[in-house]
């Protein structure tokens, strides 16, 4: 488990859960050394192949919405940035390893954190027999999705609030905003 020091909750979106498939959106919240957060970073990505409908239907975000975006290599910069080499968590870490370490790997690059954490795994041994998907965890908190699509700072803050909890932290106020590199009139489903 975390034992403290600043730590990056994320989340991504992405084309499809098979090998190969690409990362869409990235959402992030860093959490200082207190589990306070201090900075969110909200990013899409055209991927430069087609999102599986399914994927679609959960993010909600049309290749063409995501074409209108940079690639991911032109943001690499800033995410290795914001991650700082710190710490980072996510709910289902292998899954978001994989992927966003699929990104980083494209390039030549190191992964951008240092020691990793999973919120689920974390969930899971706190609260044996319950459900821990992310949804259901955060319903136990109190907590829930604003809307029916999964968006990666949404459920990137939804982790953060998890980990706040596993430490007996109340919910922190969420900080939502669109996506950051979005051009102007961007529609998701256009």
């Amino acid at each position: 488990m975390w034992n403290g020091g600043p730590i990056t909750v994320f989340d991504t979106e992405t084309t499809g859960a098979a090998t190969g498939d690409r990362v869409v959106s990235l959402g992030a919240v860093r959490l200082d050394a207190a589990l306070e957060p201090e900075a969110t970073l909200h990013l899409a990505f055209a991927p430069g192949i087609p999102c599986h409908w399914g994927a679609a239907r959960v993010h909600g975000m049309s290749d063409a919405f995501l074409a209108r975006h940079p690639p991911f290599e032109t943001h690499a910069a800033e995410v290795t940035a914001f991650f700082g080499g710190l710490a980072a968590a996510a709910h289902n870490m292998p899954f978001d390893r994989r992927m966003l370490g699929g990104e980083f790997a494209r390039l030549g690059l190191p992964l951008p954190w240092g020691e990793a954490h999973c919120t689920l795994q974390l969930w899971r041994r706190a609260h044996p027999g319950q459900r821990a998907g992310l949804a259901h965890a955060a319903a136990a908190c109190g907590l829930g999705r604003e809307g029916a699509l999964h968006g990666a700072l949404e459920d990137a803050w939804l982790a953060a609030q998890l980990l706040r909890a596993l430490h007996g932290l109340p919910p922190a106020p969420m900080r939502l905003h669109g996506i950051t590199n979005s051009p102007a009139g961007a529609d998701m489903a256009a």
